[in-house]
């Protein structure tokens, strides 16, 4: 009994020391957070700072947990007189300078606060081993050290010891932070800025396939018309070489449908397709991220920049992706560029099947399978007005020889220019014999549109020279028809 009463008697008194001594380190930690706050808050004199300026520094070289990282001075990279620092041993990927600037100022211009002067214990603050080590050589031959550790309780420092000394200092979190970054941190994510009111080419290609091709173009204007309600051609520079070939393309349109850009902007840059980071340097298997035949490429060139920028799988809320001339893979934010992904190429372009201002034309020749139609547009000439550096006209027409009034030649003529396809197809070699044409004599040549059977409830139509690939719905080529009727029999 004696001997159970001694045992029990030892336990408790050994769980006592034990409390007695969690209390205390207890206590020692919060008294080192205390210190830490106060010394953060306090606004106290900077006991320590490499000093000096920039320009006495040869090289910093820093080893944390994710490497070592060694930078040597240069001048006037990011186009000033200041110092800027790049790194000896260059990676493959882009570095952003001003990360680099900021990282040799946190080394080199900090400021570092007293907390305790004769520590015995380094490991409590994370600083055996240390998280970080700077060392930060001057051109005078002389070495400073820098050691980084934990951060203190509140997160507003670190803590850090200078040239192996005992005492432990201070270090303001922005700075320490920038010291413990990895490499892959610096990676630039700007990508190359395109205007697209200077685009020179773009195409875009899926899983190896030609998608899109826009060339620029000389402007094309056309002059005014008098007559109220008339189309003008399009004074977009660009047009589309495929999947339909020789169209005008909407720049604002292309902007938004393509890029999701908001109206009036046209600048590809680094908010539009939204890089988020750096994935692998030297990858080796491009398969593995699904860049050996990549989903989507987009080759683009302005009057300034060009990249052929690859895409290739999708993981979550990023795509993989690269440059075709570089080696490194980074992720791109999925929605940022979910147009790109998702857009239709007519949903941009010049849809009508023979836009001619009517100004230029002079005749319209319908022939359907039982009617022919045949509309003259006379143009006269109206008397320049005070201040009008243009010279207006007035329309008036007839159909078959009779006359038409301005109104109805107005909304007839609406109606005829206003047709458009409402789909294209592969080109078909052989359509056969047009059920309907309509042929206008223009000042600047003829051109004739042929429509030709096809399922369903759409036309097959031949532009001119061009492929048979246009389908149109077949109500709107009747309409036309019935209008010519209409006129003749005084019903339009």
């Amino acid at each position: 009994m004696k001997k159970k009463i001694i045992f029990f008697i030892a336990v408790v008194a050994v769980l006592i020391i034990l409390l007695i001594i969690q209390f205390a380190i207890q206590t020692n930690n919060q008294k080192e957070g205390s210190r830490a706050a106060a010394a953060a808050t306090t606004g106290s004199t900077p006991t320590f700072s490499i000093g000096g300026s920039e320009s006495d520094v040869k090289e910093i070289k820093i080893v944390n947990t994710a490497g070592v990282i060694k930078l040597v001075s240069t001048k006037g990279i990011s186009g000033n007189e200041s110092i800027d620092w790049v790194l000896e041993n260059k990676p493959d990927f882009p570095v952003d300078q001003k990360l680099l600037n900021d990282m040799t100022g946190s080394a080199i211009l900090a400021k570092f606060d007293l907390l305790d002067e004769h520590a015995t214990n380094l490991k409590q603050f994370g600083l055996d081993p240390a998280n970080a080590e700077v060392r930060v050589t001057l051109n005078n031959g002389k070495e400073h050290t820098i050691k980084i550790g934990k951060p203190t309780p509140d997160q507003a420092n670190y803590y850090a010891v200078i040239n192996n000394e005992n005492r432990i200092y201070l270090m303001n979190s922005s700075n320490a932070k920038k010291l413990l970054a990895s490499l892959n941190e610096f990676f630039d994510k700007k990508i190359p800025e395109i205007n697209l009111k200077n685009l020179k080419s773009i195409e875009i290609l899926k899983s190896g396939k030609l998608y899109l091709d826009l060339k620029a173009k000389p402007n094309t204007e056309s002059t005014p018309a008098s007559l109220p309600g008339a189309h003008l051609l399009p004074t977009n520079h660009v047009v589309m070489k495929y999947p339909v070939p020789d169209r005008d393309v909407y720049l604002e349109d292309f902007a938004k449908r393509t890029f999701g850009l908001p109206a009036g902007t046209t600048n590809l840059t680094e908010t539009t397709i939204k890089v988020v980071s750096l994935v692998d340097e030297k990858p080796l298997d491009m398969g593995h991220f699904g860049l050996s035949v990549p989903a989507l490429e987009l080759k683009i060139l302005d009057d300034k920049n060009e990249y052929h920028l690859l895409l290739g799988d999708a993981s979550g809320d990023i795509i993989y992706a690269k440059f075709a001339d570089k080696n490194y893979i980074f992720s791109i934010n999925r929605e940022s560029i979910h147009s790109l992904l998702t857009f239709e190429p007519i949903q941009f372009i010049d849809r009508f099947l023979a836009l001619t201002n009517i100004v230029d034309c002079d005749q319209i020749s319908i022939e359907a399978s039982s009617s022919k139609f045949n509309v003259t547009i006379n143009h006269k000439e109206l008397p320049l007005a005070r201040g009008q550096s243009t010279q207006g006209e007035e329309q008036s027409g007839t159909l078959n020889g009779k006359v038409i009034q301005v109104d109805q030649l107005r909304k007839f003529y609406e109606m005829i220019i206003g047709l458009s396809f409402d789909a294209f197809i592969e080109p078909v070699e052989k359509p056969g014999t047009p059920l309907t044409t309509i042929t206008y004599k223009t000042k600047k040549g003829d051109k004739t549109v042929a429509f030709y059977t096809y399922k369903d409830n759409f036309y097959l139509v031949k532009v001119g020279d061009g492929a048979a690939q246009y389908l149109i719905n077949k109500q709107a080529v009747d309409e036309v028809i019935m209008a010519c009727t209409d006129i003749l029999s005084d019903r339009f």
